[in-house]
């Protein structure tokens, strides 16, 4: 498959979510960063954090979608989906981040 925009289906994709009320979500970030983060957010000693915050999509929404960026080693993302969980499960007040008036804005990030 081509790394090139498909600009007909771009266009046919923004037309279709014009018409879309948008959507609030609760999203949860697994980072793979070995080297650290330039921000002093901490990383573990697999060299993973995850952050946690509100946003707002146009796209139908599930109860629960995983995204996995192309090129994802698999036992990394196995692995930050297991850290997501456990964060979530000790953590399930971070739902309150999807509600409207309590979400942060965008790239408000709560660290791991």
């Amino acid at each position: 498959m081509s790394t090139k925009m498909n600009t007909k289906l771009f266009g046919e994709k923004l037309a279709h979510y014009a018409l879309k009320e948008p959507k609030h979500f609760l999203q949860l970030d697994g980072h793979h960063v070995p080297g650290g983060l330039d921000d002093g957010m901490g990383v573990d000693e697999d060299g993973d954090t995850v952050t946690a915050q509100g946003t707002v999509e146009l796209m139908r929404g599930a109860t629960v979608r995983i995204l996995i960026s192309e090129g994802t080693n698999p036992k990394v993302a196995v692995r930050q989906l297991k850290k997501l969980t456990k964060w979530f499960k000790r953590n399930p007040q971070m739902i309150d981040y999807a509600k409207p008036k309590s979400a942060p804005p965008a790239g408000d990030d709560v660290p791991f």
